[in-house]
């Protein structure tokens, strides 16, 4: 048995098809003179727009054989090859570093999936598949290779790969496909939305998988602990057999759900939005029919840059995002740097301690000239459309006093240009510092709506850096702390009349979404990939059970569990996650 990280559940028996290695094409590389660059640009140019027109083909292709959200991927694809940035960025290693085209993108598909592996968002991070994958259809185009064929598969055929991309994998005979089993890509990767779509289990991260599996091995993929296992005994195979046939049933019925509203058993209304970074994330949010956009970071269009982008770039992404999403609701992030978040073309202080140091807000107060750009974009935005600003890392009421100073600066600025724009632009606050839970109801006051980010909060009430192995089991967002803060977060809310949504990694753990509900919190904004179960974990549980479950978990009596003191509530709240039963059970406690 290998063990991976599951990103479609399910369970199959099949037998091994394994792709080799060497999902990119190798460029020639060559210096060009000067008098070669406008044919280098043009040999560019009719790349791109041939690409482009294979996408649209495909993505028409894939509408009508897999259905119309699926085929929104390819969309979100023709996206990467419309940014200027990503023009831009070839053009210049064409023009400056007299590369011929091949070599110069080449070397930007390079840097720029250098760039989004390396950020800590896993969302954003995957999306370096998808750059990979569009530039190999380029290069291809350019080189002259033939097209992506289809695979000859078997019937119930386990595609083994270093990494899927979807033009790969959309090209396969994926009704003959049972499982894929890759050692690179995550749970927002396409491939593993696509393998969610159309039910067939997937697991990612298997170390060295292509080395370890061999053509026509007998696989059985455990969808839901992540477990592969490699020509496994009978009595295995024969365990695995009865367990799908209990939840093939279950499975075929989640795909549905995108459709359905999002309901409580007992008919509340709870709405579920996504986390995006970029434009191609705006279309797996439409994909899964999100309520709207909870959290649009904005560092994403910052770092894929050299210089730091201009008021119109913002404003042009901003715009876009929001007319794709409408008429729904769209929540901007103000730029929110610091801590692993850095800009290597703005070099700040290094700093001892960076997670303590210049974030967030604190970063926009002191560089006031790139929060004024981004404000004016956004309000420029405000004038079209209704969206929502939030401040991230909000410490103290008075750096959201501060920040709405700038804001209305900022308006009047416009104002005195001519600009009309929506005054019912809404306010909001991050809350992720113990400090502002503290001074909750102040803030509240201040602003429109509050929003909890969990993973700093954690970070910052535990005292362990949220990147450390070291102190990996310190950061609990279980503790009985952290479960008190965010329901003092809703009390003030409530108090306060102000609507309060929850954004960071504990929304999107469906195994968490009952003790959520139960805590008061009735807004949720999760990654695209991981809607439909936190939609089907709500449609499973009734409002006032999950409050009388939340009341039970917070009751304060301590009590002896696995010889650590816990507090009783929470006690029950692992037995009722399955931390006291091996892991291999734990997942089928909550259905």
């Amino acid at each position: 048995m290998i063990k991976g990280v599951s990103v479609s559940g399910g369970l199959v028996i099949g037998h091994a098809h394994v792709i080799g290695r060497g999902d990119s094409y190798s460029a020639p590389r060559r210096k060009i003179n000067e008098g070669e660059i406008n044919s280098e640009l043009a040999k560019f140019d009719a790349a791109v727009k041939l690409a482009e027109k294979e996408l649209g083909e495909l993505e028409k292709d894939v509408a009508k054989k897999v259905g119309k959200r699926e085929a929104a991927i390819f969309t979100a694809q023709a996206l990467v090859l419309s940014d200027p940035m990503f023009y831009k960025e070839v053009a210049s290693q064409i023009l400056t570093g007299r590369l011929n085209a091949e070599a110069a993108l080449s070397d930007s598909i390079s840097k720029f999936s250098h760039m989004l592996s390396s950020i800590e968002d896993i969302y954003l991070k995957e999306r370096a598949s998808d750059l990979r994958d569009v530039g190999k259809r380029v290069l291809g185009i350019i080189m002259k290779r033939q097209p992506i064929g289809a695979l000859e598969l078997e019937e119930g055929a386990v595609v083994v790969a270093d990494e899927l991309s979807p033009s790969t994998t959309i090209h396969m005979e994926l009704q003959k496909v049972a499982g894929f089993v890759t050692e690179r890509g995550s749970r927002n990767s396409h491939m593993a939305i696509l393998a969610r779509s159309l039910g067939i289990p997937a697991v990612v991260d298997v170390a060295d998988a292509t080395l370890k599996i061999r053509n026509g091995d007998q696989i059985v993929i455990d969808g839901i602990t992540g477990a592969v296992f490699v020509n496994p005994k009978k009595n295995v195979v024969d365990e695995y057999k009865k367990l799908k046939k209990t939840l093939g049933a279950a499975r075929r019925a989640l795909v549905a759900l995108a459709e359905l509203p999002c309901l409580t058993k007992d008919g509340v209304k709870i709405s579920l939005g996504a986390n995006i970074g970029k434009r191609a994330d705006a279309e797996a949010a439409c994909l899964f029919n999100a309520d709207g956009i909870g959290l649009y970071r904005t560092e994403f269009s910052y770092m894929i840059r050299d210089t730091l982008p201009t008021e119109e770039d913002q404003y042009q992404i901003y715009r876009k995002v929001v007319e794709r999403l409408l008429p729904k609701e769209v929540v901007i992030r103000v730029l929110d740097l610091g801590s692993d978040k850095a800009l290597a073309y703005f070099p700040v202080l290094k700093e001892e301690n960076p997670s303590l140091g210049l974030r967030g807000i604190r970063f926009l107060m002191k560089y006031r000239d790139i929060f004024r750009t981004e404000l004016n974009a956004i309000l420029r935005v405000n004038a079209l459309y209704p969206v929502s600003l939030l401040f991230p890392m909000i410490s103290e009421v008075g750096e959201i006093v501060q920040a709405k100073a700038m804001l209305g600066e900022a308006r009047t600025a416009l104002k005195k240009k001519g600009l009309v724009f929506d005054k019912a632009l809404k306010i909001g606050a991050m809350i992720e510092v113990p400090s502002a839970v503290l001074q909750i109801g102040r803030i509240a006051r201040e602003v429109d709506f509050l929003s909890i980010g969990t993973n700093d909060l954690i970070q910052y009430t535990m005292a362990a850096d949220r990147l450390s192995q070291d102190v990996e089991n310190y950061y609990e967002e279980l503790h009985p702390a952290i479960l008190k803060m965010i329901q003092t977060v809703v009390d003030a809310g409530i108090a306060e009349n102000k609507e309060v949504s929850i954004c960071g990694e504990m929304a999107g753990d469906e195994k968490l979404t009952k003790l959520l509900l139960g805590l008061g919190l009735k807004k949720f904004s999760v990654p695209p990939g991981e809607l439909l179960e936190v939609k089907k974990a709500i449609m499973a549980v009734s409002l006032e059970g999950s409050r009388a479950f939340a009341a039970r978990v917070l009751k304060p009596v301590l009590r002896a569990s696995a010889g650590r003191p816990r507090e009783d509530g929470l006690a029950s709240l692992l037995l009722f996650l399955g931390t006291a039963f091996p892991p291999c059970q734990a997942p089928y406690l909550w259905t």
